[in-house]
């Protein structure tokens, strides 16, 4: 139980920290300050954290934002590890957050549907 709440808070911080971190400090980026992360997941062992985004710029290719992701990762991560207090910062893993998309996919069909 205890550990379980020390990964929320960590969850809870990093995520709050990253979406601190890719509005302030790229904002010559052209994909990362638009990025909003939507969920933070983190391992028991607090080794590695999925960072589940999702996209202001609907027009914006994912293949791009993921070459510009992985491409500032590092830094992100060095940038994180200056924000946070953990013994180790976690090795993020970033993945495109589906459900929005989702969403507006059953949203469309319903509207289908009563028409």
């Amino acid at each position: 139980m205890p550990n379980e709440i020390k990964i929320e808070r960590a969850q809870s911080t990093i995520l709050r920290e990253l979406n601190l971190i890719l509005q302030r400090e790229f904002p010559d980026s052209e994909y990362l300050n638009g990025l909003t992360i939507r969920e933070v997941r983190l391992t028991n062992d607090m080794s590695q954290a999925k960072v589940f985004y999702s996209l202001l710029y609907t027009d914006a290719d994912l293949k791009d934002v993921e070459a510009e992701v992985k491409e500032y990762l590092k830094e992100i991560r060095m940038l994180l590890a200056s924000k946070i207090e953990m013994k180790s910062v976690p090795e993020l893993i970033f993945e495109y957050d589906k459900s929005l998309d989702n969403a507006n996919k059953i949203e469309q069909i319903l509207k289908e549907i009563k028409e």
